[in-house]
């Protein structure tokens, strides 16, 4: 299950590698910010459900948040990745669209 984390890890800087590549932002931050989100957003479903749930946990049910927190991260993620995309290509659509305007005067 670790080494599944790894992997997901790595798509996850790598589509937001490719998304910042394709909209000719800098390659490595956008990577890194995308690593660093799914991590972020994992420890704080961890930490939300530790500290704002009352309920009593045991060894299976750690191990089910554990998975929980995973999909959380995984779907923040997804979910900040189609907002930057959105962003970011209507954008490009908006100044391809001044261009096309300026010699019609």
């Amino acid at each position: 299950m670790e080494y599944l984390g790894y992997i997901v890890v790595f798509y996850i800087g790598f589509y937001f590698y490719r998304l910042a590549e394709n909209h000719n932002k800098n390659k490595w931050l956008f990577g890194s910010l995308g690593i660093l989100f799914f991590i972020t957003s994992v420890v704080l479903y961890l930490l939300f459900s530790r500290f704002l749930n009352s309920k009593e946990y045991n060894i299976y049910n750690l191990a089910s948040i554990g998975i929980e927190a995973f999909f959380a991260g995984l779907i923040l993620s997804i979910i900040l990745f189609q907002i930057i995309s959105f962003v970011w290509t209507r954008k490009k659509k908006i100044e391809s669209n001044l261009i096309d305007k300026i010699g019609k005067q």
